[in-house]
């Protein structure tokens, strides 16, 4: 994939605007102001968020190229992150992941008490809102465009 030559500079992009964008994985996602973008992906038929940066950024991970601006904003109240943390799926208590394995059990510990545990069955949290925003918004675009 080539630079697009109406590629909008990175230092132009927007925090938390979305963004018609020439990427790998999508079409549209919304600038977290870290030099990501953040889009629904789909594959093997599972759709999730996915982070993918901007070209500035150089290879191998610059593949965004950001065409346009939308007037869409995210609203207040949206984190702008792929997922919300790790939980233990028997207590929902918050978890994350020391390496090397520094507190015993398999790496995996309680954030709120720094407890390891053997016991912990670690789970992702997506963005459930972001996903939805998103979602709405590539259906708008979607309705524009025909």
């Amino acid at each position: 994939m080539n630079r697009h030559p109406d590629t909008i500079p990175l230092d132009k992009c927007k925090a938390r605007y979305l963004y018609r964008i020439r990427a790998r994985n999508f079409d549209l996602g919304v600038y977290d102001g870290n030099e990501g973008f953040i889009g629904i992906r789909t594959k093997f038929g599972s759709r999730y968020l996915f982070t993918e940066y901007h070209w500035d950024q150089g290879p191998p991970y610059g593949t965004v190229c950001p065409l346009r601006e939308h007037q869409s904003c995210l609203p207040e109240g949206i984190e702008l992150t792929e997922s919300l943390g790790s939980f233990d799926e028997n207590t929902g208590r918050p978890v994350a992941f020391d390496r090397p394995i520094a507190k015993g059990g398999r790496g995996w510990y309680f954030t709120d008490t720094d407890e390891a545990s053997q016991e912990i069955r670690a789970y992702r949290a997506g963005n459930p809102a972001l996903f939805k925003w998103l979602g709405n918004q590539d259906l708008v675009q979607s309705l524009e465009q025909d």
